[in-house]
């Protein structure tokens, strides 16, 4: 109880702990919707139609983590709030890991873009279908392991892909220095330290104590926050020279 008269959600009953995921659930929703706000006028700004997409999928990394941030603070100030977070926060990972893709696609021939169409669209939907079927699964009120096994391992599958496609991107264009080679090292902190958010929390079907896991997690929310900031940097500047 706040001022007499607010009364707020604690998380793992500790004070404390509800004050820091506070901050880090504001943080993230404040620059996610700059770090979205940036990619929409660097798309408008950008004369390359080839860069479009990657520039759409950025706008919605930045709602998504806004959207994550909004819905975090609300689970605080009160409880008629859906327990949507972690569906969130997964698809912010998802659409990180396909603009790791579409980064890496700018570096492929001409010839092969065709195949590469084809070849990536089955994983995209794939991926998508996890982020729903944990969506429906909260809301349906299904056990928590297996909402908490799926997310986890989908946000470890997510990031696997970005990942790959992003050390392939860069172990190709290591010497040229372009704006999309210097993004994607901002981005990549982005979803190593967004993916572990739900990744870590998978320790607790082994029984280790939520409320370590709870402390962890926020941790990195922070630091996805903070690599985010980063990146909003990158955004900026690109838009300043376009």
């Amino acid at each position: 109880m706040i001022g007499g008269g607010l009364s707020l959600q604690e998380i793992a009953g500790n004070p404390n702990l509800t004050f820091i995921y506070f901050v880090g659930f504001v943080l993230i929703g404040v620059l996610g919707i700059r770090f979205g706000v940036y990619a929409l006028w660097n798309r408008r700004a950008s004369q390359l139609p080839s860069q479009a997409s990657i520039w759409t999928h950025l706008t919605g990394v930045g709602a998504a983590a806004s959207l994550y941030g909004l819905v975090g603070v609300l689970q605080i100030i009160t409880p008629e709030m859906p327990a949507i977070r972690r569906p969130i926060l997964l698809a912010f990972v998802f659409l990180l890991a396909l603009t790791m893709r579409l980064i890496a696609r700018q570096g492929t021939p001409a010839n092969d873009e065709a195949d590469d169409e084809v070849t990536a669209r089955q994983p995209a939907v794939a991926f998508s279908l996890v982020v729903v079927a944990v969506l429906v699964a909260e809301l349906a009120g299904v056990k928590e392991g297996i909402v908490v096994g799926i997310a986890g391992i989908g946000a470890v599958v997510f990031a696997g892909y970005g990942f790959w496609h992003g050390r392939t991107q860069l172990s190709r264009s290591m010497v040229q220095g372009t704006m999309l080679d210097t993004l994607l090292r901002h981005l990549l902190p982005v979803l190593a330290f967004g993916a572990f958010v739900p990744a870590v929390e998978l320790v607790t079907l082994v029984g280790i104590d939520r409320a370590i896991i709870l402390h962890v997690q926020i941790v990195f929310v922070i630091m996805a926050a903070t690599a985010l900031m980063t990146a909003n940097i990158k955004l900026r500047q690109n838009l300043a020279r376009l």
